[in-house]
């Protein structure tokens, strides 16, 4: 094992920091195995001291404890298995050949990177940091990307449950409080295309936001020259709940794939209400109904809590 490197460690998805640099890393199922051998180790030397000392020299060899090890050695083969299909092999120099390796990211440390670029985009950097620097290295075009790409996920994250729920509960709340109805005539969500921008307060909350975005920009701009090559794309500071508290590598690493991967879908999710909406002219919750239904609104849901209640009640 000594030739190959874990193609996981070299994406940076390890659960510890103690890795020295260029040598040999051992990835999180190669611990996995050395903890089960030791385990199978421990049991057939427990195991060897209850043997009774009646047995002869010419017994069978088939003892309790080498019964045990075999079984250990039978559930290791599947997880050894899995432990060198996840690995690269590497140079005769130690250190890992990164081509091998899927990722748009020239260091292959990048979360939820898995080398999806059809178009070749990541090797044109069309930016606005590329006006005033035009030898910025692949690697610091890829982070500005990134730093993109997280902001609207982010965005979009939001989006798309707002726009739903105001759609859903805009009118009741509005009629409620003796307010009015900033929903469309046919009940879609004020937007570009369907209109009603001008509506009441939202010219204002739309200028806010800008607002708030310009400041959040200039934050960032301030965190990305403090902290120059350690620069992280998306990291502003912000974790009230201090969720990252803490957390190890791997972790902090798991976090951020679960980030980006749901700021993807929901870009894609915003991007469908925007045309279904466009396309059809009715609200996305009407075309798309079962989507946004509560489960206690589903005939069979309310048949199953109604029988579930007269049982219930028989009982007593």
């Amino acid at each position: 094992l000594t030739s190959y490197n874990c193609a996981l460690c070299l994406r940076g998805r390890i659960r510890c920091g103690e890795v020295p640099v260029g040598g040999v890393r051992v990835s999180p199922l190669l611990s996995e195995v050395e903890s089960l051998f030791e385990v199978a180790h421990r049991t057939t030397q427990t195991s060897s001291k209850h043997q009774t000392q009646s047995q002869s020299s010419n017994q069978s060899t088939t003892t309790p404890s080498k019964i045990i090890m075999m079984s250990k050695l039978l559930v290791l083969l599947p997880v050894l298995s899995s432990a060198l299909n996840s690995m690269v092999k590497v140079g005769t120099t130690g250190q890992p050949n990164l081509k091998l390796v899927p990722g748009v990211d020239p260091s292959k440390t990048m979360a939820a990177d898995y080398g999806f670029d059809p178009l070749g985009l990541a090797k044109f950097d069309i930016s606005v940091d590329s006006a005033r620097d035009k030898e910025r290295s692949p690697e610091e075009v890829v982070k500005t990307y990134r730093d993109s790409e997280l902001r609207h996920g982010r965005l979009a994250m939001l989006a798309a449950l707002a726009w739903p729920m105001q759609e859903l509960y805009d009118g009741p709340l509005a009629r409620g409080l003796g307010e009015r109805v900033l929903l469309t005539a046919d009940g879609r969500s004020p937007s570009l295309l369907n209109g009603g921008l001008e509506q009441g307060p939202i010219p204002a909350v739309l200028l806010g936001t800008a607002l708030a975005i310009a400041a959040l920009d200039l934050r960032a701009l301030k965190i990305k020259e403090d902290s120059g090559d350690d620069w992280l794309p998306g990291d502003y500071g912000f974790d009230p709940l201090k969720i990252l508290k803490g957390a190890s590598p791997y972790a902090v690493k798991e976090m951020q794939a679960k980030e980006i991967n749901n700021g993807r879908v929901a870009m894609l999710a915003v991007a469908a209400y925007v045309a279904q909406e466009a396309w059809f002219g009715e609200p996305i919750v009407v075309t798309s109904e079962k989507f946004f239904t509560p489960l206690y609104e589903y005939p069979w849901i309310q048949q199953l809590l109604n029988d579930a209640f007269a049982i219930a009640s028989f009982r007593h």
